[in-house]
């Protein structure tokens, strides 16, 4: 029950800590139609989704990642268990580009080689409800093939995706350790 408590504190003070902030950035800007109430909640929720995130480099991104979510990963570098099949789940902003498919390239990094990795499905798109529409932005789920021939090693894991234009619009590195 304490911990319950405990958590639920962080999060108002958090929560409180955004508003202040926002309504900061909010009143230093002349007033207009367009910042009003829903936009500083759009831009709050983007923010708490960063907080949130499992922590990822992006490596030349067109679309604003907000979140990304490994199952089997709570901390870097994301521990991949050969023979698993771990769900990535990320949301984006397409900065109403009207996302609706999304072409993946994953690739293992260990030792500067590169070897690619199998993920499904792939290509992603609104018919396999893999891609979506969420509430501010855009989401989608792939699981990734961690096979048993991967070697037990420190390395990165690199993800790429293209929109149907082939317009490369997300990437991001994570380090990940295979093990056994």
């Amino acid at each position: 029950m304490r911990s319950k408590c405990i958590y639920v504190l962080k999060i108002l003070v958090l929560w409180f800590c955004l508003i202040s902030d926002l309504q900061g950035s909010i009143s230093a800007k002349p007033y207009n139609k367009s910042t009003s109430v829903a936009s500083a909640s759009r831009e709050l929720y983007k923010r708490f989704l960063r907080t949130q995130s499992l922590p990822f480099e992006d490596c030349g991104s067109q679309y604003d990642i907000l979140y990304l979510d490994i199952s089997c990963c709570s901390e870097i570098p994301c521990q991949m268990k050969r023979g698993t099949k771990p769900t990535v789940y990320v949301i984006f902003d397409d900065e109403g580009s009207n996302t609706t498919l999304l072409k993946h390239q994953v690739r293992w990094v260990f030792n500067a080689i590169r070897t690619e990795a199998s993920i499904t499905p792939d290509p992603c798109d609104g018919n396999l409800e893999c891609l979506k529409n969420n509430n501010d932005g855009k989401s989608y789920w792939a699981t990734i093939n961690v096979n048993n021939t991967l070697p037990t090693i420190s390395g990165s894991m690199i993800w790429e995706a293209a929109d149907a234009n082939n317009n490369n619009v997300i990437c991001f590195k994570v380090p990940v350790v295979v093990i056994n």
